[in-house]
């Protein structure tokens, strides 16, 4: 008997709308509201819609408002084998053509009444329960017996809604108190708009001149299926449906062993490609991974030195690894664009991404250093970066971007913005940035700030971006390369048409490759998006010093995550360098083989000179890699692998495998690290030995909340080593807007008080000798003095108050401490 939907459209009464299957039940009442979803049944008493929630099928939001609208009635009638239903609107309509697919329903936008004034049509919002698995970005939610989801069948009907700071996943499906919500949209894109978004306020989002400009045509795939047929039913919608199905040797990508195929992450050239070759061969490695091989972004221009033919040099590169059975990939930073780029420099491309869109007020020459805009109202655009407040996320660049306007063929950064009445000034500027011609402007020619972003980059708008992605795919087929992954894809935001841009790019990119089955991933993951993508990656070995450590907590959440999401995982990238050790390797491929993971790694070509382990550690993760393939390994042996503070070995059988504790470990600051914990301390601040332990940062910022309430914070430091004196770091960012005295951190009766006024850039450092020196932003040393209050940290948990004298009001800038201890 089949086991998923079989559709069947027809109207049991004129009340209703009922779409029957030998699974599922989906009923539409007269106002719209979905009444019924869930599996068949003559009593129709399994209903999985939230009985306290009101579940819709279509919403609109007009321009003129700030709400979503609910479909005052509907009708419907067969035509054609097809049902035709009209959701009305007050004086809009919008007609939905349904039709029944092999196991799925399909609807789709077929006619839209004043399509102008209508700015967004909702899919949903559609409430259940069911909240034991979410597919965030998928769209579907589901238990161990039912699956109900939500699925775009083009590249405009997106999933989930729009928002303004930055998700890994999407929100097709999303969590809510009492379950789960599905729901998608598509954005009425033809008109010109201000975007705000967490890389650049005020955006001017350029209209789209295709297709995807208007409502008509979104267009969602509607299923009910038996869990144990989810997977089934995704891949028969991609193949139906015509969206992206990616396929290797051994069948469909989300389903081939290959998709999570570990990695090493090597600078490849014509040099030393067999080198990188032979080390990947002896790991039992099927692909070697470029990090930078661009030396611009925008139009991808490479380095002659290191390939004197090109994309030709490259290709027969390619042609030797496959010759070996191992494929060449590279990393691109997507819709990124640096300023050497021909994109920027030496005449910009009129595309390039501008926010606070307006004019110059008056005349200047060539020699002009201040230079006034209309409308104030855009001082957002210009100024060093007011957080936008989203929660606990901030605008990413943090003033690490480029200040720049465009006037015509000129590039001008400036030093200072500021509202003067109704104009904004900008001041300390530099004239023909970027190699770009200086030249005189005239009173209301047009002017724009640059979209930009902490990698000193500008962005393509919209429509350069279609040729961004084209100038990558063009790349990729010349190189014939086989991996890349869309690192910086959320940049496309930057464009004022949030995630449906970051999807676009990826989207162009794939329409002009020749062999669309390569293996990519992205440093996001997105509804049309998940068809393209094998896997996905997260988590970087920069962040501490014990390779174990970084990001850690990071790794492991997204495991789960991304399991509910269908999508194939690997557990992020790792060093090999002269420090690691065997343990660290039976570790981490361990933990990859208990949650079905790959794992890339950042490797030098002479591996093997640096490292005297070197070729135990290439023979484990070879040994590891057949093992976690082949699938052999037991659910109780993945279970203990799973297990992140012990570590094992395994036996060299392959097909009985067995695995033997080695030992198990701690983390040295007691936890494990998060995804936002840094240790941002130059190296070369406080003396260091092998076993010295710096922290991460610590924050602090005077805030007054209510009076009398104590403004300082409470650092808690996990100590791994035995009791010893105090020893920091204390910093007060370049980038802070005054100075600061009286900083003092105290533990119990005791507190240490430090003598010093900081300015802006200046750092205090106490170490092992207890003498305290202040040093200003240039590493010049202010003074020194012997410290009094010094007290004790022990081994576990430590508290540790810190503050400020601040007489203001409004909040005080941060300060940063790093702790150090010797093990």
């Amino acid at each position: 008997m089949a086991t998923t939907l079989f559709l069947n459209l027809y109207t049991l009464s004129a009340q209703r709308l009922q779409l029957d299957s030998k699974q599922g039940t989906f009923i539409l009442d007269k106002s719209g509201k979905i009444s019924y979803f869930g599996p068949a049944s003559r009593s129709l008493d399994n209903n999985l819609l939230h009985k306290d929630s009101s579940s819709y099928l279509l919403q609109i939001k007009r321009f003129s408002s700030n709400e979503m609208e609910k479909p005052t009635s509907l009708n419907w009638k067969k035509k054609n084998g097809k049902w035709k239903a009209v959701f009305h609107f007050n004086e809009n309509f919008v007609e939905l053509t349904f039709e029944e697919k092999d196991g799925y329903l399909t609807a789709e936008a077929t006619a839209v009444k004043d399509p102008g004034k209508i700015e967004l049509l909702e899919w949903g919002k559609i409430y259940t329960p069911i909240s034991d698995s979410v597919g965030q970005s998928l769209g579907v939610a589901y238990n161990s017996e039912f699956a109900i989801g939500i699925l775009g069948l083009n590249l405009k009907s997106q999933g989930g809604f729009e928002i303004n700071h930055r998700e890994r996943f999407g929100n097709a499906a999303q969590r809510f108190s009492g379950g789960t919500v599905l729901q998608g949209f598509t954005r009425n894109r033809g008109l010109p708009r201000v975007d705000n978004n967490f890389i650049q306020e005020l955006t001017f989002a350029s209209p789209l001149k295709d297709g995807d400009a208007r409502l008509q045509g979104s267009k969602f795939a509607f299923y009910c299926v038996k869990t144990n047929d989810l997977l089934k039913i995704i891949h028969t919608i991609e193949m139906n449906e015509g969206l992206p199905v990616l396929s290797h040797a051994d069948g469909w990508i989300k389903t081939s062993k290959y998709a999570t195929s570990s990695k090493f992450i090597m600078s490849y050239d014509v040099n030393n490609i067999d080198a990188c070759l032979d080390l990947a061969e002896k790991a039992g490695i099927t692909n070697v991974y470029h990090p930078g091989i661009f030396k611009t972004w925008g139009t991808f221009k490479l380095d002659s030195s290191k390939f004197p033919m090109g994309t030709k040099s490259i290709a027969a590169l390619s042609e030797k690894a496959k010759a070996r059975n191992i494929t060449l990939g590279a990393h691109a930073l997507s819709n990124f664009i640096t300023t050497n780029d021909p994109l920027v420099s030496p005449i910009p491309h009129p595309d390039l991404q501008l926010a606070g869109v307006t004019v110059l007020k008056q005349d200047i020459d060539t020699a002009s250093q201040t230079i006034i805009l209309r409308n104030a109202g855009y001082i957002k655009a210009y100024s060093k970066d007011n957080y936008i407040p989203t929660g606990k996320e901030y605008n990413v660049n943090r003033d690490r971007e480029i200040f720049a306007i465009r006037i015509g063929n000129e590039i001008i950064e400036y030093s200072d913005a500021v509202q003067q009445g109704n104009d904004i000034v900008l001041s300390g500027c530099k004239r023909g940035a970027f190699n770009t011609a200086v030249a005189a402007h005239q009173n209301g020619d047009r002017a724009g700030r640059l979209a930009s972003h902490a990698y000193k980059v500008f962005f393509a708008n919209i429509i350069l971006q279609d040729t961004v992605a084209q100038n990558l795919a063009r790349f990729f087929n010349e190189a014939k390369l086989k991996r890349i992954s869309f690192d910086g894809v959320e940049g496309g935001v930057a464009t004022g048409h949030n995630r449906y841009s970051c999807e676009r790019f990826v989207y162009v990119f794939f329409r002009n490759l020749v062999d669309k089955n390569i293996v990519a991933n992205s440093s996001d993951l997105m509804h049309y998006a998940w068809h393209y993508f094998s896997n996905e990656s997260w988590g970087e070995p920069w962040w501490a010093k014990n390779f174990r450590e970084s990001q850690l907590d990071h790794r492991l959440a997204v495991q789960q995550e991304l399991k509910e999401d269908l999508m194939p995982r690997k557990m992020g990238q790792f060093s090999l360098t002269n420090k690691t050790t065997l343990k660290d390797i039976n570790w981490l491929m361990g933990l990859c083989a208990g949650y079905d993971s790959g794992v890339d790694f950042y490797v030098s070509p002479d591996f093997e000179k640096i490292n005297p382990a070197a070729k135990e550690i290439l023979n484990t993760i070879k040994k590891w890699e057949i093992v976690r393939n082949k699938q052999t390994l037991s659910g109780i042996q993945k279970k203990q692998l799973r297990d992140v503070y012990t570590l094992y070995s395994l036996s060299a059988d392959a097909d009985h495998p067995q695995i033997e504790i080695i030992e198990t470990w701690a983390p040295e600051q007691g936890k494990l690290q998060q995804e936002d914990d840094r240790n941002t301390l130059p190296v070369d601040l406080l003396v260091r030995g092998s076993n010295t332990i710096i922290s991460f940062d610590y924050h602090h910022k005077h805030v007054v909340t209510e009076p009398g309430l104590p403004t300082h914070s409470e650092l808690k430091f996990y100590s791994v080593a035995k009791e010893q004196e105090l020893m920091f770091a204390a910093r007060l960012p370049v980038n802070a807007a005054s100075s600061i005295s009286g900083l003092y951190l105290k533990s119990g009766a005791r507190k240490i008080s430090l003598p010093f006024k900081l300015n802006p850039g200046d750092y205090i450092l106490l170490d092992q000798d207890q003498m305290m020196r202040h040093f200003d932003k240039n590493g010049r040393k202010l003074d020194e003095q012997e410290a009094s209050g010094i007290f004790d940290v022990k081994k576990g948990n430590n508290l540790i108050l810190v503050d400020y004298d601040w007489p203001y009001e409004k909040p005080g800038p941060e300060v940063i401490i790093n702790f150090k201890i010797n093990k």
